[in-house]
């Protein structure tokens, strides 16, 4: 085995081949260690995406080389590994887009609820990204990870993501004939994430209201009474239970949310094949 090693890496065109698959592979991982939760949160160290970009690498590299022509990127040029790469990180930003689109839909609702109640000052800098944090919009995603952990959705999604590299290998990605189920795909995708996150938001959002509306009448018949500082702790309280009632509920419907991104980024991919 050694000896076969040692060949392999004096053979400069093997070589050649595998380092520039290796790097077309790469580029469709990347956007999944930026873009998809259920993979890496935003907090990730770049250090620790990296590592996790070489060993997906590694560990997919071989299935698109089973699928592709030994000739195929050698032969191309400088431009058109440029165009490749660009291409397959388009394709792999798309891949974690939808299948994120859900957990997107969970973090949406929290901030909504969060902004809806009051706790504006409640967000916090987060030290390692710098960037606004929301309570319940990060509850709301951390429980989503979980539900989708439990449930066995990675091993999915990187089954989903495996097949679309050998039905689909790079260098040999067809984005033109794909484009009209990618648009539909996208358009019911993000429909339904809006409806997800409404679905979460609302009721809150109802309750918030009916709280407004009484503090006005008091206002009204006391003008007396603080009413506004006197409700901030209502208004608080009321959007969290009627957030987590309102989560409990549609937990039941995000592995069906869940299975749909997933059939739909498949369809998608085995669009992709030449």
């Amino acid at each position: 085995m050694t000896e076969a090693l040692a060949a392999a890496l004096r053979d400069t065109a093997t070589l050649d081949r595998w380092l520039l698959l290796g790097v077309l592979v790469a580029a469709r991982i990347a956007p999944l260690t930026v873009l998809a939760p259920w993979l890496t949160l935003r907090q990730t160290p770049p250090f620790l995406r990296g590592a996790l970009i070489l060993a997906l690498t590694v560990a997919l590299a071989p299935l698109a080389a089973g699928a592709i022509s030994a000739d195929t990127l050698v032969a191309a040029d400088a431009m058109t590994l440029v165009a490749w790469t660009l291409r397959e990180a388009l394709v792999g930003a798309v891949f974690a887009i939808a299948t994120a689109l859900p957990f997107f839909a969970l973090d949406w609702s929290g901030r909504l609820v969060d902004t809806w109640r009051g706790a504006s000052m409640a967000e916090v800098i987060a030290p390692p990204t710098g960037e606004r944090t929301s309570p319940l919009g990060d509850l709301h995603l951390l429980v989503g990870i979980a539900l989708f952990l439990s449930l066995g959705g990675h091993r999915l999604a990187f089954a989903a993501f495996a097949e679309g590299l050998v039905v689909a290998p790079p260098g040999r990605v067809d984005l033109a004939s794909s484009a009209p189920e990618l648009a539909l795909g996208v358009a019911q995708l993000t429909g339904a994430a809006l409806a997800f996150a409404v679905a979460i938001a609302a009721p809150a959002g109802v309750s918030i209201v009916l709280v407004e509306v009484a503090l006005g009448l008091v206002a009204r018949s006391a003008p007396q009474i603080q009413v506004y500082f006197a409700g901030m702790p209502l208004r608080a309280m009321l959007g969290i239970v009627a957030t987590l009632l309102a989560l409990s509920v549609v937990l039941g419907e995000l592995p069906q949310a869940f299975e749909d991104s997933l059939a739909i980024v498949t369809r998608w991919m085995r669009g992709l094949a030449p």
